[in-house]
């Protein structure tokens, strides 16, 4: 049986360049989605949204603690 690494976050998890990149996108993300559906723009709110999930993802990994 294989054994995982350790992934909790850590405090120093929070300031990896990753992580930071992540959340940035996240919220960058979201509040231009936001002003995007507000005015009519479903297509860009959609691309948005995909871009939230990447950032979702970078946040994640930076997260695990044993991301590069």
């Amino acid at each position: 049986m294989v054994t995982l690494p350790n992934t909790n976050p850590t405090v120093e998890s929070l300031t990896k360049p990753l992580t930071l990149l992540g959340l940035t996108l996240v919220v960058v993300s979201f509040a231009v989605a936001g002003i995007a559906f507000s005015e009519g723009d479903i297509v860009t709110a959609l691309g948005m949204g995909l871009l939230f999930v990447s950032g979702a993802l970078a946040a994640g990994i930076g997260l695990s603690g044993e991301s590069v």
